[in-house]
């Protein structure tokens, strides 16, 4: 299959609305960085791949290539003189030249099928491509506004649910025969908002150019919300297909291993335990006595203590679970639970769970969510987390507390007051 010139891959932003996580394309899957598979991808659709990086990120994304020995990777650091997506494409300016595609880091897609489809189009000389998903719920994104001709006339940003004007929400998979069809208009074009590269595009769109679209059908992963951690890990634990089982592990014979599995270096499965795939356990973890792990992500270093369930989450690394019950819920790398503390991730009515975002109430579209845990946090004995709720970094929940409101970084919960944590 013709490979595409230039794939440029924006890993310049983390945004606020993943709190109370971070460094979303670090987050490690089945093992591996997001960031790294994204790189290691594209290189197989792409002569070059160009990293547009943040300076806060520049560096240990670099590093990751380079201790991978990974070669046709250029990682530039994205430059502020233009806001948001239109200042990561300007700072490839003197970088890249010709074709480009231009893909969002932290979006995860079926790569073979959809370039496979782009390169069918491209192949018809066309200068601009887009790429659409039909949704039948709301999503917070740019919208296709078709004409009677089927073609697009112009991406709306952020309809309201009652004004949207297709179902068909734009992914961050764009097209251009040459880049320079694009940077051209960075200077002509004036907006007062962060949506330069928006504005931008819908001139594009105006212009007597060849262009098209197609329609994506298959999966689509996007870690925008944190609970969005989830659904990535859904997708690559079904990349698991059978039982791969380190010879280093150490399991009981009294232990139940059911469906595809992958059982790390060194790790250590005590007697009565059941643990049911698609699941992964990384590295040097523990797992005690009567314990249940089933379609989840348990990563290294971790001591999962006797009489625990984990059922469908996401468990960073050096975690310390005893007796507990964690259900659909984001534990990030250092977070420890007191014995009984557990998390709820039903409402009685049985609706979809809201999380309050920036101040406003958004809809997960889940009827399933847990807690989401930022690192280096501690849970106390006998504590419950509400359905949905989200606890900050560094944050200390007391013994026994009811958890219903999101905690934010850095505060101590006992008696049902907060106050900062001090003693982080």
């Amino acid at each position: 299959m013709r490979r595409i010139k230039n794939i440029l891959l924006l890993a310049g932003g983390d945004s606020t609305r993943f709190w109370p996580l971070e460094n979303k394309l670090f987050f490690s899957f089945l093992g591996k960085p997001l960031i790294l598979y994204q790189i290691e991808e594209f290189l197989k659709y792409g002569e070059l791949v160009t990293v547009v990086a943040s300076k806060s990120n520049a560096t240990a994304i670099k590093r990751l290539v380079d201790n991978n020995n990974i070669k046709s990777v250029q990682i530039i650091i994205q430059k502020d003189e233009y806001p948001g997506m239109a200042g990561a494409i300007h700072s490839v300016k003197n970088h890249i030249k010709g074709e480009v595609l231009i893909v969002n880091g932290s979006d995860l897609i079926d790569y073979s099928t959809i370039i496979s489809k782009l390169i069918l189009l491209v192949n018809q000389e066309n200068k601009l491509i887009l790429v659409g998903k039909q949704f039948n719920e709301y999503f917070p994104g740019g919208y296709f506004k078709l004409g009677d001709n089927k073609k697009i006339i112009e991406i709306i940003e952020k309809p309201t649910k009652d004004k949207r004007p297709s179902s068909v929400v734009k992914l961050v998979f764009d097209y251009f025969a040459d880049i320079n069809l694009l940077l051209k208009y960075f200077t002509e074009v004036k907006t007062q908002n962060d949506d330069l590269y928006e504005v931008v595009m819908n001139k594009l769109l105006s212009e007597d150019i060849k262009k098209t679209y197609l329609i994506y059908d298959s999966y689509w992963c996007a870690l925008k919300y944190p609970w969005h951690v989830l659904s990535m890990m859904r997708n690559f634990l079904t990349s698991i297909k059978e039982k791969k089982i380190s010879q280093t592990s150490e399991i009981s014979e009294k232990a139940l291993i059911v469906g595809p599995v992958v059982i790390g270096e060194n790790v250590k499965i005590g007697d009565f335990v059941k643990i049911v795939g698609p699941t992964f356990i990384g590295d040097n973890t523990v797992v005690g006595d009567y314990s249940m792990i089933r379609e989840s992500q348990v990563g290294e270093d971790n001591l999962v203590g006797s009489f625990s369930e984990i059922a469908r989450s996401y468990i960073g690394n050096n975690v310390f679970l005893h007796r507990n019950y964690v259900g659909d819920s984001v534990l990030d790398n250092d977070v420890m639970f007191g014995a009984q503390a557990v998390t709820g991730n039903l409402k009685f009515d049985g609706e979809k769970i809201l999380s309050v975002v920036k101040e406003e109430k958004v809809d997960t579209n889940l009827n399933k969510l847990g807690a989401i845990i930022g690192n280096l946090s501690k849970i106390g004995v006998n504590s419950t987390i509400f359905p949905g709720v989200k606890i900050g970094k560094k944050s200390w929940i007391g013994p026994g507390e009811r958890v219903k409101y999101d905690v934010e970084d850095k505060t101590y919960l006992t008696d049902g007051e907060e106050k900062e944590n001090i003693k982080v």
